[in-house]
This record gives C-alpha cells, sequence and structure tokens, in this order.
C-alpha cells in the first residue's frame, strides 16, 4: 500500500542486500554514500589515542645532542687564610653521545664552569679576581637501568681545561709612602691541565625525539697556581661538586 512504501525494506538490484530503510526523501544513493567511509577522512579516536612509540633502534645509531646549565662549588680553599673566597659559580654545558648497544655511548663534551673569586685587602694592594674554567672532554656513558621512557647512567670523561681570569685591583711600588696606590684591570688565559671526571645523570624521555636530562657531577682538574702572565696568580688545581639540567635531542644517523 502507499501508506507502506516509506517503512518497507528494500532489496538493491542484483545482490540480494537488504538496504537500509530509506527516510521520506532519501534516495537509496544517498544512504549508500552516508555509510561509506570516504578515502583521507579523520582517523577515528581509537587511533588518535594510541601511544607514542618510544622503542630505540640502536642498528640505526642515535645520536643525542644536550644542552645543560646549572651550578657548582668548588671544594676546599686556593688561598690563603688572608683571602676572602668564594667557591661557587654558574656553568653550561653541551655534549653529543652516540649510542650502539642500549649499554654504552661515547661522546664528546664542552662546558665552562665559574670557579668563584676571591678578594685580599693588604695596606694599599687589593685584590679582586674571578676565575672560570672551559673545558673539552671525552666521554662515555654506561647504562645501569635503560627503559623507553627513563635513562639512569654513569658518566666518566677525561679532558683538558683552560683556567680565566678577570682581575682588578690596586697595586703600590713600595718606593714611596706618599704615591698612591694604582688602579688596574686585566683578564689572562692558562692551560690546558688535565681534567679527570665522573657523574651520575638521569633523562626521562619527553617524546620520541626530546629528553629531560639531570646530572651530579664531581670533577678535579690540574690547574697552575703560579703568575699567569703579570696579571694575577693561578688557582691551582681544584675539585668542584656541581649540578646541571637541560633538554636532549636525539635522532637516528643511519636510519634504514
Amino acid at each position: 500500500m502507499a501508506g507502506e512504501q516509506g517503512t518497507t525494506s528494500t532489496t538493491e538490484a542484483g545482490t540480494g542486500t537488504v538496504a537500509t530503510p530509506a527516510s521520506a526523501g532519501t534516495s537509496p544513493a544517498q544512504v549508500r554514500a552516508q555509510e561509506t567511509k570516504p578515502v583521507g577522512t579523520s582517523p577515528t579516536a581509537s587511533e588518535e589515542d594510541a601511544p607514542p612509540d618510544y622503542t630505540r633502534d640502536f642498528h640505526a645509531l642515535p645520536l643525542t645532542l644536550e644542552a645543560r646549565f646549572g651550578f657548582n662549588a668548588r671544594l676546599g680553599s686556593s688561598f690563603d687564610d688572608a683571602a676572602d673566597e668564594e667557591h661557587w659559580g654558574p656553568g653550561y654545558a653541551f655534549a653529543s653521545y652516540l649510542a650502539w648497544r642500549p649499554e654504552f655511548a661515547l661522546g664528546l663534551e664542552f662546558d665552562h664552569i665559574g670557579l668563584g673569586r676571591v678578594r685580599a685587602l693588604t695596606g694599599q694592594t687589593s685584590v679582586d679576581n674571578e676565575y672560570s674554567a672551559t673545558g673539552a672532554w671525552l666521554g662515555a656513558r654506561v647504562f645501569p637501568i635503560r627503559t623507553e621512557r627513563l635513562d639512569f647512567f654513569v658518566n666518566l670523561r677525561v679532558g683538558m681545561v683552560w683556567q680565566h681570569v678577570d682581575a682588578l685591583g690596586t697595586r703600590s711600588d713600595g718606593t714611596s709612602i706618599t704615591q698612591p696606590a694604582q688602579s688596574y684591570s686585566c683578564a689572562e688565559w692558562d692551560g690546558p691541565g688535565i681534567g679527570l671526571g665522573g657523574a651520575l645523570g638521569l633523562a626521562y624521555r619527553l617524546g620520541r625525539h626530546f629528553s629531560f636530562v639531570s646530572r651530579l657531577e664531581l670533577n678535579g682538574e690540574r690547574l697552575s697556581g703560579d703568575s699567569l702572565g703579570s696579571c694575577a696568580d693561578g688557582i691551582g688545581s681544584v675539585a668542584t661538586l656541581g649540578g646541571s639540567v637541560g633538554l636532549a635531542y636525539e635522532f637516528e644517523t643511519a636510519p634504514k
């Protein structure tokens, strides 16, 4: 009957498949177009919620680039008791490490750390010297713990270190008590000296390529304590304890 045509199911020609009931004014072609998922449509909710892949391919030789900033403290005193010393300073570092196995990585590091300053006043002579050290290092990392997102590593390194001093103060030539002391300022480099260091580090992967990195390290540097040119005395051999945080970027150098 005419009143039943709008609700009665129809059979598609040649298929024997029962077509979806069409609402009034909707043709079978329009119904099929609504049921068919067009090519290039957006992914479903389950596809969008798929977790990121953190798997490393060590056959592709992943390379990690790091940049860190932190503070360090110089252990012990480098000058006599008459001097007023500051033992801490800021530092920054850049590193590059290549891994070929999950347990090991080799790399190069460059860092610059503040070694503090020393002030002293004797008669008309005064000094205010600020010291720093710049090093180039060969490093090795061993990973006792390495998961998809969390890395714990032991870092050993050996390198060459240059010290730098920025000095200012006053000097008296000592020939006349009536002649006032003369002010001066200077800067001088010295080195290289040998450096040895060890560190404990932690890296947490924020994504497939980026990680948050933290490191606690102890370094020993054999620097000169002799006069650096005509500027100031060197700081001598030092041991420093430092901590730093930063970001790392990892990518494959030999992708398949």
